[in-house]
């Protein structure tokens, strides 16, 4: 089985790159910056966080650039895609256009509290992959934690694997990221991402976190599309694993 290597030509300026994505959080981004600079002040690494506003309809884009303007001192920057990409293409998009060692996901709605950002991130460089998982999640309905409980319980049977939870947002090295990421088009592209590098021996560990539930009124998302886009990525997951049991690589 090949290792997972370490791109060494790949350019790494900084410790860290965050990616925040945003579609119509202007009450809501001032805040998840707020709880980043607090996080990082902690920390005491160097750091970019990358804004990506992917086709809001309200200032979320406006709002940013005001926060950026009035706080020179912290490295934001804004990218606005000029229509909505979904998150897993701003996720990986967004990989290629930062300049850190390591890469994360901070979602952009503030439902991380900045102890759990730094227990995440407090873990960077112990392994190639941080992965959070919720031992409670207030603001989860029962119907969505048995979903998202079922949903874990497939991935690891299909992945062989046993891990508490994929959908998290997991801290990555970025280079992986840009070399194993793919475009899919649902909330799978987590899971497919872990379980790909597990499978090229990457090594990792599992943190638990508090953090809440958001509801946002945005339609239901068991809807028809995510249905057909996460049953891709579990058929994906496995004839990974089947391909990997039969030529090893």
């Amino acid at each position: 089985m090949p290792s997972v290597p370490d791109f060494a030509g790949i350019r790494e300026e900084i410790d860290l790159t965050l990616f925040v994505p945003c579609l119509n959080e202007e009450t809501r981004i001032v805040p998840t910056l707020e709880t980043v600079r607090a996080a990082m002040a902690e920390l005491g690494c160097s750091y970019e966080v990358i804004v990506v506003d992917d086709g809001s309809t309200d200032r979320t884009a406006a709002v940013v650039q005001d926060f950026a303007a009035r706080n020179p001192d912290m490295p934001v920057m804004l990218h606005s895609n000029p229509r909505n990409q979904g998150l897993s293409c701003s996720f990986v998009d967004t990989a290629f256009r930062g300049r850190g060692r390591y890469y994360r996901l901070v979602c952009g709605d503030n439902v991380e509290p900045k102890e759990s950002m730094l227990k995440i991130l407090g873990r960077m460089g112990k392994a190639d992959i941080v992965i959070p998982y919720y031992p409670e999640l207030p603001g989860k309905s029962r119907s969505r934690k048995v979903i998202s409980r079922t949903y874990t319980i497939v991935v690891d049977l299909l992945s062989g694997n046993k891990l508490h939870y994929y959908n998290g947002c997991a801290l990555y090295r970025r280079a992986h990221v840009m070399r194993w990421a793919s475009y899919n088009y649902g909330f799978g592209f987590q899971a497919h991402l872990i379980t790909t590098l597990l499978d090229r021996k990457a090594t990792y560990v599992e943190v638990p976190i508090a953090g809440f539930h958001l509801t946002k009124d945005r339609g239901s998302p068991l809807n028809l599309r995510n249905f057909l886009s996460t049953t891709h990525t579990l058929i994906e997951i496995l004839v990974r694993r089947i391909r990997t049991m039969v030529y090893g690589n």
